[in-house]
């Protein structure tokens, strides 16, 4: 009986680790789900783009009529944006605003759209 105690206590420990990581990184993304338009200035693209925050981690870059999907994660803080080519984007959001760092020193910023 103590030999299946002391075979159990590790893989009970990893179990619970695992779902903890797991618990914590949906309620992230869900808190950051959304979509999130550009905003109007010389720092934006156009005011027909949206970036869409999807709770499954997917998420759709949209600028007029094209379209890139990517997958998303949050790490420390910070927003990251993993494209198909294997890019990754960084942002970051302060109340509900979306700024996102592009390659070239290039900052564009997105807020949140509330329906």
């Amino acid at each position: 009986m103590a030999t299946i105690l002391k075979h159990m206590s590790p893989f009970l420990m990893v179990t619970v680790s695992l779902f903890l990581i797991l618990t914590f990184s949906c309620e992230q993304k869900e808190r950051y789900a959304g979509i999130y338009v550009a905003q109007k200035g010389e720092l934006t693209e156009s005011s027909e783009a949206y970036i869409e925050l999807k709770d499954n981690g997917q998420g759709i870059w949209r600028v007029l009529d094209d379209e890139v999907s990517f997958n998303w994660s949050v790490n420390d803080g910070e927003i990251r944006l993993h494209t198909k080519s294997g890019g990754i984007i960084i942002g970051k959001i302060n109340n509900d605003i979306l700024e996102i760092s592009l390659p070239g020193r290039s900052i564009r910023y997105f807020r949140a759209h509330h329906e």
